[in-house]
């Protein structure tokens, strides 16, 4: 399901840094599997291409998908990608739709129109249940991402070790990750011939969506939606031989985030732009004027070079990663089987009201380290001084052992002078109060779907409790995967050694260093509890009471009745990227009453002096338009 919205929206993931949209380079889209069971058990798993889950957002389309296709918020879970070229606006959280992007603000028909997509997307699928076969089996992948805060992951207890099958020579950062890409392949059986086809994959990866420059400025499906893409081609062209298979193909890939909290692409160093920097700008000319502060931009020359080669990038660990997804598609062809037990337990924690019972702190706070960005995307504050002269800890690495109570190493704003106050005043009441956690049983694998970022140790310290507990609960399970950004985002989980190294991860860990042993604690019970056919206790999904922030209009409410004909009005170069500003009429309005245009035609701009041409178009994986 096409979930692109218009330009003008803001580009979450890099805080206010993120731009806003001009246009877009891939179209993002909401990819659905549900899967039944012979006693009419559903489960539904959604993988978009979005920077963040949402809580509202789930439990939005899960009523409707509750009463037309009996998938309730305990049948459904909604993941993102977490590319960071996707729109904001629609979070749980008013810290997200306020400073997520320099795009502010909370719109409501920005969730009206996900949820209507999503929600449309799961009802096609139910009404496309048929028979199928699926074998699950898992890839070792090398030297695609490594860990980017590898000093604070080295604070672990026992010291974290590479896997035996890391290659020889890699670099600790390399060599350190979780390299697992885990697959189960999907094939349906055909009505019309009765034999089975590949159908699609639901996959779990470990990697941040942030192979793009943090400078850009287009709506981009990032490395995950290459792979998706590379992996759907290959099923529908080489495996299934359609001659044709229009602008959508009709294969479907699920490539999830894993534990990705300290894993980053291996993009190059180039590829992260400069970012603003404090600079004086005098008032009046002359050596003793007063001078006023200015934020200087990189030169246009210089973006244009590092977006050219996080683009080049984007393609290369694309490919990468697409083709190591094709051959273990492939290679699951001989496991395939008719066999796939199905079960799933779900909680909403809330996290204020019972944080002493969760071993959490009462009041969530977000330390300084997170203010000067990962290594992905540094801020324009990052090793900033107050008054040009004071350290307040804006940096990477920059715990505070004086710092007393629940909170302790993490650096808070102002916190030297002020103590808790301006936390308590201006940030905890913005940030989210409730984590939706999910196991999904699916055949001899478990799947724990937690809503934030897990980093790698404690994403394996989850893994190795779930199979524990499906060990004592004579559960036949022989691997646990983490499923992130899923129902639901809380920003980062650290173990308690990372926490207090106060690297991006730890002082993203909003609710202190007992996070991570929480969750892994309730994904234990839950796996303990996992079943196929109980309804959902009412107490399971209470009412969510939140805080968006600041509503505003962002996208664009247009007139179905008065669209000018499609033309071209401008076309220009900037660094190595063709611009083209389009009218197309009905195609590009989005809220939810224009329906879903995955259907439309893809074009391509051709500036042509005599014609300005728009033609159609449609065989380039690495570009839509």
């Amino acid at each position: 399901m096409d979930i692109t919205p218009p330009p003008g929206v803001g580009l979450a993931g890099n805080g206010p840094e993120g731009a806003e949209a001009r246009g877009y380079r891939l179209r993002l889209y909401a990819r659905v599997l549900v899967l039944a069971d012979s006693g009419g058990n559903r489960l539904a798993v959604v993988v978009a291409d979005l920077p963040l889950s949402s809580a509202l957002l789930h439990r939005r389309v899960a009523e409707l998908t509750r009463r037309t296709d009996g998938i309730g918020a305990d049948r459904l879970v909604i993941a993102a990608t977490h590319t960071h070229a996707g729109p904001g606006h629609f979070f749980e959280a008013a810290a997200y739709n306020d400073q997520g992007s320099s795009v502010v603000g909370f719109d409501p028909v920005m969730v009206d129109s996900l949820t209507s997509r999503i929600a449309r997307a799961i009802h096609a699928a139910v009404a496309d249940l048929r028979p199928a076969r699926v074998a699950w089996g898992s890839r070792a992948v090398w030297g695609e991402t490594r860990i980017r805060s590898l000093p604070a992951m080295l604070r672990n207890i026992p010291l974290p070790t590479a896997p035996t099958d890391a290659p020889a020579g890699l670099p600790p950062e390399y060599a350190l990750v979780d390299p697992e890409l885990a697959m189960l392949r999907v094939d349906q059986r055909d009505p019309a011939s009765g034999a089975f086809r590949p159908a699609g994959a639901f996959s779990i990866f470990a990697m941040h969506g942030t192979g793009n420059a943090p400078s850009n400025d287009l709506l981009d499906a990032d490395i995950h939606g290459l792979v998706e893409r590379r992996l759907e081609r290959h099923i529908d062209r080489d495996l299934n031989r359609l001659r044709d298979s229009g602008f959508v193909p009709r294969a479907v890939y699920l490539f999830a985030n894993g534990a990705e909290g300290d894993v980053s692409p291996a993009w190059p160093p180039q590829s992260r732009c400069d970012v603003p920097t404090l600079a004086t700008l005098p008032a009046l000319d002359g050596p003793f004027t007063r001078t006023l502060w200015q934020w200087r931009l990189p030169t246009a020359t210089h973006l244009a070079a590092c977006q050219h080669a996080a683009r080049d990038a984007v393609t290369i660990i694309g490919r990468h990663v697409g083709d190591s997804a094709v051959a273990l598609f492939d290679a699951l062809g001989a496991a395939l089987s008719d066999r796939l037990e199905m079960g799933r337990a779900f909680a909403t924690l809330s996290l204020r009201d019972s944080a002493r019972a969760l071993g959490i702190c009462p009041e969530p706070a977000v330390g300084m380290s997170t203010l000067a960005g990962a290594d992905d995307a540094h801020t324009r504050v990052q090793g900033w001084k107050l008054f040009g002269v004071f350290d307040i800890g804006i940096e990477q690495g920059s715990p505070n052992p004086d710092v007393p109570g629940c909170q302790a190493h993490k650096r808070k704003l102002l916190d030297g002078w002020f103590g808790d106050l301006p936390n308590r005043l201006s940030v905890s009441g913005t940030l989210p109060s409730y984590a939706q956690v999910t196991v999904l049983r699916l055949g001899s694998h478990l799947i724990g779907a937690v809503p934030a970022e897990v980093t790698t140790m404690a994403g394996s310290r989850m893994r190795a409790q779930m199979l524990a507990s499906a060990r004592d609960a004579g559960l036949l399970v022989n691997a646990a995967l983490i499923l992130g950004h899923a129902d639901g985002y809380m920003e980062y989980v650290a173990t308690a050694e990372e926490y207090t190294a106060q690297y991006y991860e730890g002082a993203s860990t909003l609710y202190g260093p007992g996070e991570a042993a929480m969750f892994g604690r309730t994904l234990a019970r839950l796996t303990a509890s996992v079943s196929a056919g109980d309804s959902l206790p009412a107490a399971t999904a209470p009412p969510l009471d939140l805080v968006v922030g600041h509503k505003r209009r962002v996208v664009p409410r247009q007139s179905s009745t008065r669209v000018p004909a499609p033309h071209i009005e401008r076309v220009w170069c900037s660094g190595d990227t063709l611009y083209a500003w389009l009218q197309i009429g009905g195609a590009g309005e989005w809220p939810v009453a224009t329906g879903d245009v995955a259907a439309r035609p893809r074009v391509e701009v051709v500036d042509d002096d005599a014609t300005h041409a728009v033609v159609s178009w449609d065989d380039d994986p690495a570009l839509e338009l």
